[in-house]
């Protein structure tokens, strides 16, 4: 299997798949039927907690079984996500992370700071979210984060992996 980029995803945009976001679900469908080809999706294995229900779900106080199994499918094989484990070190460097964007006057939620330290980590050429508060993170991160969006003929940003130093 060739070694290919990784390109991270945000626990939102599992949200907006889940949700059928109009203006985003096609260019995610598409994304998800290259990751394993041209490139691999990853994320943290927490995203699985976030991705709990659908707002409908949410908004009805009722679980939906069609919504149960499209959860499902995100994580279970033959899925084209590829999950990452949380460990200590990822903490260490999430909390690194949270005190240095303290000193810019931004505010970076727990999860999201484990969300970028992983996509880091493991070398993401880009980081994908709707999150427009987590964009101005690229430069402490030194990885591009934008939405996803397909363009051809590829991604931008892919290169291969490198090794990548603690924060």
């Amino acid at each position: 299997m060739p070694d290919l980029p990784f390109v991270y995803w945000d626990s939102c945009v599992f949200l907006s798949y889940i949700n059928e976001i109009a203006d985003r679900v096609e260019d995610i469908d598409r994304l998800l039927s290259k990751s394993g080809k041209e490139f691999q999706i990853i994320t943290s294995a927490l995203t699985i907690v976030e991705v709990a229900f659908a707002k409908v779900e949410q908004d009805q106080k009722a679980l939906d079984e069609d919504t149960e199994e499209k959860i499902k499918g995100l994580w279970e094989p033959p899925s084209p996500i590829q999950l990452v484990e949380f460990y200590p070190l990822l903490g260490h460097e999430a909390k690194e992370l949270m005190r240095q964007s303290l000193t810019r006057a931004w505010s970076l939620k727990p999860l999201d700071a484990i969300h970028l330290v992983t996509a880091r980590r493991l070398a993401s050429t880009v980081f994908h979210t709707y999150d427009d508060t987590l964009f101005k993170c690229s430069e402490l991160l030194g990885i591009p984060i934008e939405p996803p969006r397909v363009s051809d003929p590829e991604l931008p940003h892919l290169h291969p992996r490198r090794l990548v130093e603690p924060i």
